[in-house]
């Protein structure tokens, strides 16, 4: 408890036994550690229960459909600047790939779809929101819309319409349910990951990413050392 109080305060019963077991040797399970913080007056909150939704059909195959968001999360705890983690999953698949950036804008967008596609292929569709980078707010006309023109599009859609991708806009976050989901996930797990490693720049937090997401996604084992951070 001493350990815990001292190294992983904040941490769920469930990762905090991982990390006891990875990084300390102390084999304890979950629901003991639980019980343990109970009594010393730690209780940790568990989920809140959502109301039920009608969830939508996974889509059958890789690369019929991709969810693209960014997460506007103080990421670094302080350590560092703020981020944005930009981040894509595959419906059918959730594999998932993901960066840290300064802002939500064209070209993280199209830099983080450019490093996925050249790991994956182009998806069939992406499922996005309605920020500005995604779709445009601009109004046509009356002129404009007697003449049919078509109304406008972002620099983002523009470039999906160039690769043939089908671009469809949720009308809510909830829409987004896989996505949003995996930001949940990682603003519990990988803040607390990260704050372990001591990471304080953008860099730091890419290299991590890049060892911590195949391990997540159990696609295949990371390769070289753990990343530290220098701060």
């Amino acid at each position: 408890m001493d350990l815990y109080k001292e190294k992983y305060i904040g941490f769920g019963p469930t990762l905090a036994a991982e990390k006891l077991l990875d990084l300390d040797g102390i084999a304890i399970s979950d629901e003991t550690l639980r019980l343990w913080l109970n009594q010393e007056g730690m209780v940790y909150k568990r989920r809140k229960a959502r109301p039920h939704r009608q969830w939508r059909q996974r889509k059958e195959h890789a690369g019929q459909m991709m969810q693209m968001d960014g997460s506007h999360h103080d990421w670094l705890e302080g350590r560092g600047p703020k981020l944005v983690l930009m981040a894509c999953i595959d419906d059918a698949t959730n594999r998932i790939y993901a960066r840290f950036n300064d802002y939500e804008g064209t070209l993280p967008a199209l830099d983080l779809l450019k490093r996925y596609v050249r790991r994956y292929g182009i998806p069939q569709s992406i499922y996005l929101d309605r920020h500005t980078t995604y779709k445009s707010n601009g109004k046509l006309s009356i002129e404009e819309q007697l003449s049919g023109a078509d109304p406008f599009k972002s620099q983002f859609e523009r470039a999906m319409g160039d690769l043939a991708v089908i671009v469809i806009h949720a009308n809510s976050p909830q829409a987004k349910g896989r996505i949003e989901r995996l930001f949940r996930t990682f603003q519990d797990r990988v803040i607390k990951e990260m704050r372990l490693r001591n990471i304080c720049t953008k860099g730091e937090a890419n290299r991590f990413l890049g060892w911590y997401i195949p391990l997540y996604g159990d696609f295949h084992i990371p390769t070289g050392p753990d990343p530290v951070g220098d701060c």
